[in-house]
């Protein structure tokens, strides 16, 4: 039987999404903004969740009693919630400025889910080509050619159908399924290994797709993270000393936060803390344009300016990096189908020629 900690952390697992925790937050923002207690305001939500039979209920019960125990809004929700949230939070009610604090929450999260979004979106159609392409050469190999074979014999194809009728023999033998799955698990483990693969053939790797892409990614949801907890006056250390706790799982970022801390403490600014790092982190063109606004006044609120601005060219930059893969993609499938068709022809011409014989 889980513990009421699993098990309430399990419940915040399945139920408080980041889109239903942007929710919570603009309802308690409003409450709290026009006057509401903070404590009669989650009372009031919790007793709301509790009629409609909510499981997340349990959870602002919990948090009821930890604030009744003396832990701040942000300790009360703390395993709920994931660790930059609780950091802003935890800054909003140091500073006294709860309610713009979870609007700037909710502007995170909002940013996450944008760019899930795009990859969802992005990729879904390359997933769908690459099945197809599957698909076509298992069909090849296991239907077509061996139908068409009962017609014409095959040691007597000429031309495309030779060339069609050794693809799928290829296929249908140890070495033609060793290859389909060896392409299948070198994938699997490109992409397993996303998190965890560091060093400088990383960084040259970083370059190209998969592995730009996941720099991208990462980069951007990094570089706006860190924007907005500079907004909610969190000082650059304290950010990354906490990011470095909650990204030790993750090599590959643990190696460029690691790398960027080093710099600080070296009396360097943030955009030479980046330069000099050498990982092009979060993206070279970006690095340089941060050396410049480094040096002027107000650079953490115009870091957010910037992480907004660089968040959207983001998204943008992965839809135009899997248009390339679907066109890629795309073009194998026409070639593939065109293949069969000049085999089939082939095959016609080569039938139409023996039975006049």
């Amino acid at each position: 039987m889980f513990a009421q900690a699993d098990r309430l952390r399990l419940i915040a697992s399945l139920f408080f999404s980041g889109k239903t925790r942007r929710k919570f937050y603009l309802k308690l923002a409003a409450m709290t903004e026009n006057g509401l207690g903070l404590n009669d305001a989650l009372e009031t939500m919790q007793k709301r969740l509790a009629r409609k039979h909510d499981p997340l209920h349990l959870l602002l019960s919990e948090a009821l009693v930890r604030m009744q125990s003396g832990a701040s809004l942000a300790d009360a929700f703390h395993g709920f919630i994931p660790d930059a949230e609780y950091m802003l939070i935890k800054s909003g009610v140091d500073g006294g400025d709860l309610p713009n604090t979870l609007e700037l929450t909710c502007g995170l999260i909002e940013a996450k889910e944008k760019i899930i979004t795009a990859i969802v979106q992005a990729l879904s159609y390359p997933a769908l080509l690459c099945s197809l392409l599957l698909v076509f050469l298992l069909v090849l190999s296991q239907f077509v050619v061996p139908q068409l074979a009962l017609i014409v014999d095959p040691t007597r194809w000429e031309g495309g159908a030779a060339a069609l009728y050794s693809v799928a023999v290829f296929i249908g033998t140890p070495s033609g399924i060793v290859m389909l799955c060896g392409m299948a698990g070198g994938l699997i483990a490109t992409l397993t290994t996303l998190p965890h693969f560091t060093g400088r053939l990383r960084v040259k790797c970083d370059k190209l797709p998969p592995w730009s892409l996941y720099r991208l990614i990462h980069g951007s949801i990094w570089l706006f993270t860190l924007a907005t907890m500079l907004k909610a006056n969190v000082q650059l250390s304290v950010v990354l000393d906490d990011m470095l706790e909650s990204t030790k799982r993750n090599g590959w970022m643990l190696e460029r936060i690691q790398a960027i801390r080093a710099q600080l403490n070296l009396g360097k600014s943030l955009g030479e803390a980046l330069d000099d790092c050498g990982f092009n982190f979060p993206d070279a063109e970006l690095v340089e344009d941060l050396l410049i606004y480094s040096t002027l006044p107000g650079f953490d609120t115009r870091l957010y300016t910037i992480a907004k601005q660089w968040l959207e060219q983001g998204i943008e930059r992965i839809n135009t990096q899997c248009k390339v893969l679907n066109f890629a993609l795309l073009i194998a499938i026409i070639a593939l189908l065109c293949g069969i068709a000049l085999a089939v022809s082939s095959l016609q011409q080569q039938l139409g020629h023996s039975m006049t014989l």
